[in-house]
């Protein structure tokens, strides 16, 4: 099937490009051959998620990042205090590059599964939305691996900060 430039899957295409490039930078600028390898295991999600995409394929078998199925990255990124000892995390300077370059990942995730949403609504039968949120709440998780061992930044619910 052919789509115009204005086409929503247009537009979700050309963020899955920028979201793999922006990976690929990350991984290039990187000298830690872990964090290459995390990043690698979450470019090939999203390439399988291109090719179900452009061949209108259903994104099958369920998505397993770093040894954790979805259901479990979703209850993790839900729980971070009992899998990491810290409360959901504030973004901050002090997070450390790897930290924030991963937040910056999640962001871009985030702004493509919108663009997801809008190119098939709620019937996204190629569950290309449902596996962009898990890569986002991956993203959030495996940012805890790389903060600073003294990072204290959290969200305190109820708090101004």
């Amino acid at each position: 099937m052919s789509y115009g430039k204005d086409s929503a899957r247009i537009e979700l295409r050309g963020k899955l490009d920028s979201l793999n490039a922006r990976i690929i930078m990350s991984q290039a600028e990187s000298d830690s051959l872990e964090y290459i390898a995390d990043l690698e295991e979450l470019r090939a999600v999203v390439n399988r998620l291109q090719r179900c995409e452009a061949c209108a394929q259903v994104f099958a078998d369920r998505m397993t990042l770093w040894g954790l199925d979805e259901d479990e990255v979703h209850t993790r990124s839900h729980n971070p205090a009992k899998y990491y000892g810290l409360s959901h995390i504030l973004p901050h300077h002090e997070m450390g590059r790897k930290s924030a370059e991963l937040n910056v990942l999640r962001t871009l995730v985030r702004e493509t599964e919108l663009c997801a949403v809008r190119a098939f609504g709620s019937n996204d039968s190629l569950r290309i939305c449902h596996v962009l949120n898990r890569l986002s709440s991956a993203l959030y998780i495996l940012t805890y691996k790389y903060l600073p061992e003294n990072y204290n930044r959290v969200i305190h619910f109820g708090s101004s900060e």
